[in-house]
């Protein structure tokens, strides 16, 4: 078991997944990214999925892959930061 760090979510953290990550998302639960985004009814798969992603990159940078589904795994059980998105005036007056 692995205490993996938080993975902040926002818009300087997108969603990126390389073709290894694909396929291995797929080989963890049988079904594309698309299909995992895509349903309405499975609000919690599409935020396993982001975490997947980067628990993926993650361990693909240190050269330890896990096996698919033990990713997986881990990827419910990390927490997600959402981070706010930080609104600019678009006077430039600042504050």
């Amino acid at each position: 078991m692995t205490d993996d760090e938080p993975i902040e979510v926002g818009a300087e953290h997108p969603l990126r997944l390389s073709a290894d990550a694909l396929r291995s998302l797929k080989k963890a639960t049988g079904r594309t990214m698309t299909d995992l985004l895509a349903d309405e009814d499975d609000e919690v798969s599409r935020f396993q999925v982001l975490a997947f992603a980067e628990l993926h990159r993650r361990a693909a940078r240190l050269g330890h892959l896990p096996e698919a589904a033990e990713l997986w795994e881990r990827a419910g059980r990390v927490e997600l930061d959402f981070v706010p998105v930080e609104r600019l005036d678009p006077t430039g007056a600042g504050s």
